[in-house]
């Protein structure tokens, strides 16, 4: 006979077979009274027959096992203690509804797979039948058992609720890893969610840094924050992603297989010894690491969930949670990482540090000067942002990484109020000069800065016209969105608009004409001629010069370092220069001092460095490929070349040496030209004979062209060489 049949048969009337309400009626009171004097006796004996069952049960083994005794011994005591509560005779529905809500939610947190939450009623319901004398006491147990079965609906109702919650942090995740923008906001963002998520009693995200010791960037919740500073202040207890102690809790285990890793019980897992007291001390009993990665690829960082319970996020729907958790959040780092790079790993305590210094005095606006290539004159600084942590002063590629989307937003309302503040100064001593600041693409969409920059202007008394707003060409462009129309509001301002390091990431030619820029700036990463072809190098720059020049834009080439890339832009027709060639960027104070010394610019198209001639040579060539492509134009070349100075245009058609003699034709300044390209000390201009023979004799397109113009170029480096 089964139990619930016996209890059934022992009702002596059907007034416990309503809706439940009777359940806690004082009518009862006289029969539970006695129940509870005998479960008193015998309710050690209940549990422990309950437990011998439970461990029957291959899922409750695997937790149950994962105890230390004195856990074990603690849970049976709270089971005592539950089953005295249901056979209490004072129990109300209220109260019998929290207290199954709360363990029910225990139980789902542990990770007690609910079907076993079912089959564990029918083990305590034998283990009552077993021990106690269901004849004598038959009511009071049809009770008991009504208040069983309603318990377990309240347990199934906790299940469902912290189901439900799952499934809204997967969705509230979703919408975070196609939207987000920046590693930070990420991991920011992700804790945040996690962090409010019942289950979850704290959670972090990291990555080791370049010693291998693991970082954590995010963390959720003071706890965590606490926990985190007792790995920081402690030698002995950092990660590591090596094979040493350290590097065997589930983070480093994650870290090196790519596989969920998980502690089901810090008190009894050997591997956590590094750090058990610290987690207990936190109450953090349990954890699992979830490697970030796309399938097939190594992780990125590791998502870290803590438990305020044994368990370690091991049953089947806690699996199904952490899963897309975990394709989610890989997929969106490798997308971020795609777009802007991999970054490297800051600790959280850094970026709590930088984030807090960046809202203090410590934002510095440094200025580098913007060379005008046409008057010789600076009129315009590009301000820059540092950051004085001590005595260290940190530059955007350290602390850019770190910051989140309201940190930038921070650094521009500060370090706009700074530069407006700043050219007010310079004004008081009669120095006048445009203003040119950063704006981040997440700004577009963002009314923030719109309003940030109106009332800037507003209030530092600044002409729009006298500021630049430049936007990297590196940011890809926030996509479902009307580029164009919010730039123009920032446009209907009166500023100006710049499209920064062109040429180094997202850009597009539809990009570049339909936006409404008015500069463009050349990325230093096209300038470099370090291990390039310094032909190719500046043909790159004369192309974008003339593409961004044909589109009514005003052009600035970044990274000008030396003498002769600043003598080789002027002859490829740019308007800006701005590198170190001309100045490093320098505190505002430096300023005015620096402008009083300002460095030679070229005036004269002549070339004189290898450089130099190299960017007269591409202008050479153009006009050469126009010639070619004119037959008049080029059958006069072809007379010219072929035909020696003393000899009738009408005579058989030689080689002849290029010489003074020739300049007296239509194509004097194409021959001039030419010749100032050679390097200096060619007795015998062959190689410049070779070339314009080989274009002549087979097309600036042939072979013997590409050659005879690659020992011209060889001639010309080498010459700078040995000077």
């Amino acid at each position: 006979m089964t139990m619930s049949k016996e209890l059934a048969d022992a009702t002596p009337d059907n007034d416990l077979m309503d809706d439940g309400s009777h359940l806690y009626s004082q009518a009862w009171a006289s029969s539970l009274t006695s129940l509870t004097e005998v479960l008193r006796h015998n309710a050690a004996d209940i549990v422990k027959r309950f437990y011998d069952g439970l461990i029957r049960l291959p899922k409750s083994k695997h937790t149950l096992a994962a105890l230390s005794e004195h856990e074990l011994q603690h849970l049976k005591t709270q089971q005592i203690q539950n089953l005295y509560a249901l056979a209490s005779p004072d129990l109300t529905a209220v109260d019998h509804r929290t207290m199954a809500l709360r363990v029910g939610r225990i139980h789902a947190i542990v990770g007690l797979e609910w079907e076993d939450l079912i089959r564990s009623r029918g083990i305590l319901s034998a283990a009552i039948h077993d021990t106690l004398d269901t004849t004598l006491h038959g009511k009071a147990l049809a009770v008991l058992g009504r208040r069983l079965t309603q318990d377990l609906a309240w347990q199934t109702e906790a299940y469902q609720r912290l189901q439900t919650s799952r499934q809204d942090v997967l969705l509230r995740v979703t919408r975070l890893a196609w939207e987000v923008e920046s590693y930070t906001d990420l991991i920011g963002r992700v804790v945040q969610i996690l962090g409010e998520h019942d289950e979850v009693a704290g959670c972090s995200v990291g990555r080791p840094d370049a010693q291998g010791v693991f970082r954590f960037e995010s963390v959720s919740g003071k706890t965590m924050e606490r926990y985190l500073a007792g790995f920081e202040n402690s030698p002995e207890r950092p990660i590591s992603n090596g094979d040493l102690p350290q590097g065997q809790g589930p983070v480093g285990r994650a870290w090196r297989s790519g596989n969920v890793e998980r502690s089901t019980n810090f008190a009894t897992d050997p591997l956590m010894a590094p750090w058990k007291v610290l987690a207990l001390r936190e109450s953090f009993r349990s954890s699992v690491a979830i490697p970030l990665r796309q399938p097939g690829h190594p992780p990125k960082a590791i998502l870290s969930l803590y438990s305020a319970f044994p368990g370690g996020y091991s049953a089947a729907d806690q699996m199904a949670f952490i899963m897309p958790l975990q394709t989610l959040l890989g997929l969106a780092i490798a997308r971020i990482e795609n777009q802007e790079g991999r970054t490297h790993a800051v600790p959280y305590a850094t970026r709590q540090h930088w984030a807090a210094l960046l809202r203090s005095d410590a934002l510095e606006m440094h200025y580098q000067p913007l060379l005008d290539l046409k008057t010789g004159q600076v009129t315009k600084v590009e301000a820059l942002a540092r950051l004085r942590d001590g005595d260290r002063v940190l530059t955007p590629g350290e602390f850019f990484p770190a910051l989140s989307s309201d940190d930038f937003l921070d650094l521009y309302v500060r370090g706009l109020a700074q530069v407006l503040s700043q050219r007010n100064g310079w004004l008081q001593v009669g120095v006048e000069l445009e203003v040119s600041v950063n704006l981040p693409s997440s700004a577009l969409g963002d009314n923030r800065y719109f309003e940030a920059t109106r009332q800037a202007l507003k209030e530092y008394v600044c002409r729009p016209d006298m500021l630049t707003l430049e936007i990297l060409e590196t940011d890809a462009l926030p996509s479902g969105m009307d580029v164009s129309g919010e730039l123009a509001k920032f446009k209907l301002l009166g500023i100006n608009l710049a499209e920064d390091d062109l040429g180094s990431g997202h850009s597009s030619l539809n990009r570049l004409r339909e936006l409404p820029f008015d500069w463009i700036k050349i990325d230093r990463s096209i300038v470099s001629v370090a291990g390039q072809d310094a032909s190719n190098v500046l043909r790159f720059v004369y192309q974008l010069t003339r593409l961004g020049r044909s589109l009514g834009k005003s052009v600035v080439v970044e990274g000008i370092e030396d003498a002769g890339m600043l003598e080789a832009i002027v002859i490829l027709g740019a308007d800006v220069a701005q590198g170190y060639a001309i100045a490093r960027p320098m505190p505002a104070q430096q300023l005015t001092t620096w402008m009083h010394n300002q460095p030679h610019v070229p005036r004269s198209l002549e070339a004189r460095s290898a450089l130099g001639k190299l960017a007269t040579l591409l202008i050479w060539e153009e006009r050469l490929h126009l010639i070619c492509e004119d037959p008049r134009a080029f059958g006069r070349l072809f007379d010219i070349v072929t035909t020696p100075a003393t000899i009738d245009v009408a005579a058989p058609a030689v080689p002849a040496p290029l010489d003074s003699a020739c300049q007296v034709c239509p194509f004097s300044r194409f021959f001039s030209e030419t010749e100032s390209i050679l390097p200096k000390g060619l007795s015998d201009p062959t190689a410049q004979r070779a070339l314009i023979a080989a274009a002549v004799n087979h097309g600036p397109d042939s072979v013997a062209y590409r050659s005879a113009r690659q020992r011209l170029v060889t001639a010309i480096m080498s010459e700078a060489v040995e000077h």
